[in-house]
């Protein structure tokens, strides 16, 4: 087997500009990886989009309604979207089908009982796990 590549090499070291091509080709290979890791990383954004203007009538319904539960008082809500590459409301998706998470602020954030409440009201309105939903105290 050593005989082969040794005899391989040889030969190979005849070519003129054999380095010049060896060269070149793993520039290829190197300029092929770089540009697939790029076109990955653009697919896969880091930070969640979020989404000011489209959801405003879902977050104020989302308000009005927790709101009204008993213990919560005022309330602030926050909608992220899992980052995607088309926009969702020109396909004809529902807002709700790419929620990455919701943070409420809420005056009585602080009573587990109405954490359980508010976690129980957006997991249905929203169809997402518990996990995504984050509770806090208001100021």
């Amino acid at each position: 087997m050593f005989e082969k590549l040794s005899s391989f090499a040889k030969k190979c070291k005849k070519i003129k500009g054999f380095e010049i091509i060896c060269a070149l080709v793993i520039a290829v290979i190197a300029i092929c990886i770089y540009f697939s890791v790029n076109a990955i990383n653009k697919n896969t954004v880091d930070s969640p989009a979020v989404s000011y203007d489209s959801d405003s009538k879902i977050i104020n319904s989302i308000k009005n309604l927790l709101s009204q539960i008993d213990g919560v008082g005022k309330c602030d809500v926050l909608v992220t979207y899992k980052p995607s590459l088309e926009d969702e409301t020109s396909t004809g998706l529902d807002l709700t089908d790419n929620i990455q998470g919701v943070v409420v602020v809420a005056e009585g954030g602080q009573d587990v009982l109405v954490k359980i409440k508010i976690t129980n009201a957006l997991c249905t309105l929203l169809n997402i796990q518990a996990s995504d939903i984050q509770i806090f105290e208001k100021k």
